[in-house]
């Protein structure tokens, strides 16, 4: 039996490297956004069924009131993808990330002699 666990723990899971790429894409600065795809997919799918109960007859208010949300949701998150996109297209953004390097340079550093007196 210890042979076999061992011969198992020696077989390489080809979707480990390809994990540690997404969960690394994930936490990066502007890595977010990898995410819109399945959010837009779990917020369609909450509309279905809300929908769907609503016309089942299930909690019909509660439903039309969840499905109205769902749906706005649904919008807000097409328009913020619209927009990211221009922005990014446009060069506002550098793959969703601004470039700091240019902020950090372009600040006057204060010298002694530019600190007002106050008595």
């Amino acid at each position: 039996i210890s042979q076999h666990i061992f011969s198992i723990s020696l077989c390489r899971n080809p979707f480990d490297s390809t994990m540690s790429n997404a969960v690394s894409q994930l936490f990066a600065p502007g890595g977010g956004v990898i995410l819109i795809p399945f959010i837009r997919f779990v917020i369609g799918c909450l509309l279905l069924t809300t929908l769907s109960a609503f016309t089942f007859g299930v909690a019909r208010i509660h439903m039309a009131i969840l499905s109205i949300l769902s749906g706005g949701l649904l919008w807000s998150i097409s328009f913020f993808q619209r927009e990211y996109e221009k922005a990014t297209k446009s060069g506002r953004l550098s793959n969703g990330v601004q470039d700091q390097s240019k902020s950090s340079n372009d600040v006057k550093k204060a010298s002694p002699g530019d600190v007002a007196k106050t008595d």
